[in-house]
């Protein structure tokens, strides 16, 4: 394996989390070269910083602390102010900080992150509309786990390198833009250009690949998709899906978001394939 990608999904991500600390605990390298978005790109991160504990447990403080999931205050401003716009920040500050940042810049892995561009036609917003309107078509109709609609409306997709971030706050800002969907998180700058979830172009972000690279690629997803097996091929790539349905919520930040649960099937899942590698 030489590419290992990271689906989004936000608390769904905690599963990737679960299957990945198991399997580095039986001896595990990950490979050089690390893909992710929105909250799979997190993860990707915390693993490059052996934090992903931390991570967990950071998520699981923050998310008992905060009582609602928007402010409804901000109404007679007419603002929507969700408590992810300062939940996501703080905990990807938990584990990727000032004191580990040399630790990701100088890991073996490289860790790309994908961000959606807006569709120049569009702008920010439109480009948020039309993103989500493709999302649910596709997950209603077409079911495909790399859409082409959203390529086809004009959003286009960025990757960049964690390793080549000269601070800290630039990294977080990368991390933070890879995860940023309206109106749950705001849009960020990057370059000069508008950066918003990179989940609107393709919930699992590859760069374009030779028929050899496909095949030492391996795709974490966070969905699960019922008619397919825990491991499937698709395009010469290697994907590898929940065993059922990962027990969170997608979006929810409250106490009792169940994101152990999902790390708990993580853990399961990467114990039976384990389990059936030895059997075979």
């Amino acid at each position: 394996m030489q590419t290992l990608a990271f689906a989004g999904g936000c608390n769904r991500c905690c599963w990737q989390a679960g299957l990945l600390t198991h399997l580095q605990a039986q001896g595990l390298q990950l490979p050089a070269q690390l893909v992710g978005t929105s909250a799979g790109a997190a993860i990707a991160a915390s693993l490059l910083t052996g934090s992903t504990m931390t991570a967990l447990k950071a998520c699981q403080k923050f998310y008992a602390a905060n009582a609602q999931l928007l402010d409804w205050r901000g109404l007679k401003r007419l603002q929507l102010n969700f408590a992810h716009q300062t939940v996501y920040p703080a905990w990807l500050a938990a584990f990727v900080h000032e004191g580990n940042f040399k630790t990701l810049q100088t890991a073996p892995s490289q860790l790309l992150v994908a961000v959606t561009r807006p569709a120049k036609a569009l702008g920010l917003m439109g480009s948020v509309a039309a993103g989500s309107l493709a999302y649910l078509i596709d997950k209603k109709l077409f079911h495909n786990i790399h859409p082409a609609l959203p390529r086809f409306l004009g959003l286009r997709q960025a990757f960049f390198a964690l390793r080549d971030c000269a601070t800290v706050q630039e990294a977080q800002a990368i991390l933070r833009a890879a995860a940023a969907a309206p109106p749950f998180m705001s849009g960020v700058r990057l370059q000069g250009q508008w950066a918003f979830d990179g989940g609107y172009t393709d919930n699992a972000p590859i760069p374009a690949q030779t028929p050899q690279e496909k095949s030492t690629t391996l795709v974490l997803l966070t969905r699960h998709y019922p008619d397919k097996p825990a491991l499937f091929k698709a395009d010469g790539r290697t994907y590898w899906q929940p065993s059922r349905k990962v027990p969170v919520s997608t979006w929810d930040c409250r106490p009792g978001t169940t994101v152990e649960d999902a790390f708990a099937l993580g853990q399961k899942d990467a114990r039976l394939a384990l389990a059936k590698v030895l059997v075979c």
